[in-house]
């Protein structure tokens, strides 16, 4: 996949309506501060229809109400041009031309971003690594996102349920449709996994060089047994809180490095180098269900890395179709290289 040209309206500090784009290794140079991030949100929002960090109020510029994206993604199947209007508590897709949701682009184009707080996902909490897991499967599987859509507003419904009351009625209808699709997201999380850690812990192993095995496992909160016994186990507290405290909502990705816990115990380099794993197997993954490469977003590759991480992730980069690259210094080699000051990006 190739993103030729991205345009934007009152995205952040950027002033540039559009931007021209090819194949390769794309270099975008700037201080910091100088809107080099906003570019890749920017980008990963055209590929995927979807905000990577923050709301929209927090996209659109301070000042405006109202923000545009715009992406021409070339691809196997042609070329198809995704439209997102952000507007405060909403946003529009499109994809040519025809009203859409993320699910839909999920089909035809998409993108993986990395960028230095990735090893959040790592030393971060339980959500940001169930947030990067619904992603990717909802990115992979259509099946998944449309569960996971349900599972949420019946979540709601449900503990809406137990704050009336343990005899509140229909809850017993609710808790069995959330069974259901528990245990149906559950099935799917554990067989996405299965190739996920085999992905991650073959990167780990080539970037590392520290002899140690990565690990990733589901941590499900419920002590083995199936959801059903966990949730009858859990009725008093449940009752209590008035919220359901176990379930898909609160499982967590375990990351060990040799059966210890990187959460608890890696260092910062180590936290750095699992999430780069991570990213990478998102990647693998998103290719082989496309048949070709995403479209590769690398923010700040100077960042956290040592001379051996920046060179895999460049080497990685020289690989893909195209890789959009922000670094306060270029990369060693670039097909196109694009300056960037105060949010005016220019040919170099």
């Amino acid at each position: 996949m190739v993103l030729r040209s991205l345009s934007q309206l009152n995205l952040r500090n950027l002033r540039t309506p559009k931007i021209d784009l090819g194949a390769g290794v794309v270099a975008l140079v700037g201080r910091n501060a100088s809107g080099k991030s906003n570019v890749m949100d920017a980008a990963y929002l055209g590929c995927t229809g979807e905000l990577p960090a923050g709301t929209i109020a927090q996209t659109v510029r301070i000042g405006e109400s109202e923000g545009f994206v715009a992406a021409e993604v070339e691809h196997s199947d042609g070329t198809s041009r995704i439209e997102v209007g952000l507007a405060p508590g909403r946003k529009q897709l499109k994809l040519d031309g025809q009203s859409v949701r993320v699910v839909d682009i999920a089909r035809v184009t998409t993108a993986v971003l990395m960028t230095p707080e990735d090893a959040d996902l790592v030393h971060g909490s339980p959500s940001k690594r169930r947030g990067y897991l619904d992603a990717l499967l909802s990115k992979l599987s259509p099946r998944y996102a449309a569960l996971l859509r349900e599972y949420q507003r019946v979540l709601e419904q449900r503990n809406a349920l137990l704050r009336e009351g343990a005899g509140a009625a229909g809850l017993e209808v609710w808790t069995e449709r959330f069974l259901a699709l528990g245990v149906e997201i559950d099935g799917l999380r554990l067989r996405a996994l299965r190739r996920l850690a085999e992905l991650a812990a073959a990167t780990y192993a080539q970037v590392a060089g520290d002899g140690k095995s990565l690990e990733v496992e589901l941590q499900q909160n419920r002590d083995r047994c199936d959801l059903g016994d966990a949730l009858a186990l859990a009725r008093g507290e449940e009752q209590a809180r008035g919220v359901t405290p176990v379930g898909p909502h609160r499982d967590d990705l375990s990351l060990n490095l040799d059966g210890h816990s990187v959460q608890a115990y890696g260092s910062r380099g180590e936290a750095r180098t699992v999430a780069l794993a991570l990213r990478v197997a998102e990647y693998r993954l998103l290719e082989e269900k496309h048949d070709e490469p995403p479209v590769l977003l690398v923010d700040d590759f100077t960042a956290e890395l040592d001379a051996g991480r920046r060179e895999f992730l460049l080497e990685l980069a020289s690989r893909t179709p195209q890789a959009l690259v922000s670094g306060t210094e270029p990369p060693p080699f670039a097909d196109l290289q694009l300056i960037i000051r105060d949010g005016v990006v220019a040919l170099a």
